[in-house]
């Protein structure tokens, strides 16, 4: 496995966690909304001779909420769409494309209910997942013919810490429970199953697809 993110201390906890199961990790530093870091990255995995048959986008921020949609300064939004949107498009692309060539190969972004939930709060955030959705069915009309597959995953509340700002607010995780069937929160292994589904040939016949995890928020 390769992992990669912004932080080599936190990729070398991830990757001891993965050793200790007995799996392998490859480890590299890079930021993928900077197109410096893609290149580097794309460069690095070259020279080691890895190759990658499944790509996960899972990089992403939801930033602080604003008092209006339009109180957004140009400087948050080029923030959340860097990482949330331009990354996950161009390594997609570049990845995608080596794909192509082996004639193989899973694309699997990680969406969110914030895509068809306008929640002018955290305007941005939605924006750019919205835009996400786009990226994965585009690249799945593209790419389709050449073996490769491209499905994203709509998650709801997440226990992780990009949910806090949810989980730790009473007064909005009651209002999101009003509107979720299960009545709670997502946990992270239930996301990494549907991970699993679309990265295996259990999902061959699946491409372009948002498939939902959200406990019937959009139902």
């Amino acid at each position: 496995m390769i992992l990669v993110a912004r932080k080599q201390e936190t990729l070398e906890v991830a990757a001891a966690a993965l050793r200790a199961r007995g799996g392998a990790a490859h480890v590299i530093a890079a930021h993928v909304g900077k197109m410096e870091d893609i290149r580097r990255l794309v460069t690095t995995l070259d020279e080691r001779g890895l190759e990658v048959d499944i790509l996960v986008n899972n990089a992403g921020i939801s930033p602080p909420h604003v008092e209006s949609l339009a109180d957004t300064t140009e400087a948050l939004w080029d923030k959340v769409m860097d990482v949330n949107l331009k990354g996950p498009f161009f390594l997609s692309g570049v990845i995608g494309k080596k794909m192509v060539a082996r004639g193989r190969g899973s694309i699997i972004n990680i969406s969110t209910t914030s895509a068809l939930m306008a929640q002018p709060e955290i305007g941005a955030y939605c924006v750019s997942k919205a835009g996400l959705n786009m990226v994965t069915r585009a690249f799945a009309r593209e790419f389709g013919p050449h073996g490769v597959r491209v499905n994203a995953i709509s998650c709801g509340v997440i226990k992780t810490a990009m949910g806090d700002h949810t989980l730790n607010d009473p007064q909005r995780y009651a209002d999101m429970m009003k509107i979720n069937p299960l009545k709670r929160a997502g946990l992270p292994e239930e996301v990494a199953r549907a991970v699993l589904f679309f990265a295996s040939d259990a999902s061959s016949y699946s491409t372009g697809t948002i498939f939902q995890v959200d406990g019937g928020v959009l139902s």
